[in-house]
Parts: structure tokens; sequence; C-alpha cells
């Protein structure tokens, strides 16, 4: 079985790389999504693989909408609407993840 302090410890710096997304200017998701990948093994058969899960979808569904909102900025403004949309639900992602780990629950 794997080692639940570990993973923890793990998910906590993931979720602490994610949010520190919006002062690098989304370096530390690279970098989160890296660990992620790499450590997730670490958390197999415990409850906090589904927040490994969780950050891994929350990398892959960010960069779709940060392609499009990129994509469709000169389209009358509409991208950085998409954009500002695209933060918001990083920033509702985070908080309920880190959330509900720090509550020991799964997601």
């Amino acid at each position: 079985m794997a080692n639940p302090n570990g993973a923890r410890n793990l998910a906590h710096l993931v979720y602490a790389l994610q949010a520190a997304a919006f002062l690098t200017g989304g370096l530390t998701l690279f970098i989160g999504i890296i660990v992620s990948y790499v450590k997730r093994d670490v958390a197999r058969g415990t409850w906090i693989d589904s927040h490994f899960r969780w950050q891994i979808e929350t990398f892959w569904w960010n960069l779709l909408g940060v392609i499009i909102g990129t994509g469709t900025t000169f389209l009358l403004g509409l991208g950085y609407i998409v954009l500002l949309l695209v933060a918001l639900w990083l920033i509702y992602r985070i908080a309920k993840g880190w959330l509900r780990l720090f509550a020991e629950e799964s997601l």
C-alpha cells in the first residue's frame, strides 16, 4: 500500500503549484502536472489518488480553455471573456480540491 502521508504532501504541493500559476504566468501549472504524473503511483490504492486525477484533469481542461481563449482573443474580445472564465474555473477547481484534501476526503 502507498504511503498516505507522502501522497497527501505531494497533493498539497501540486495544489500550491497550481495556485502559484497566477503569479508565474502558468509556469508552475506545468511543474505541477509533471509532479502529478511522476508521483501518482505513490497515491495508488488511497483516497488521495482521486486528487491526483482531479489535478491532472484540471491541467488539461485548463490548457484547452487557454488555447481556445487565446485563439479567439481577436474575435471582438471574446477570448478575454473565455480567459476570464477559465481563470475563475481554475480557482474553483483548486479551492474545491484543496479543501477536500484538507478534510481528508476524496473527490
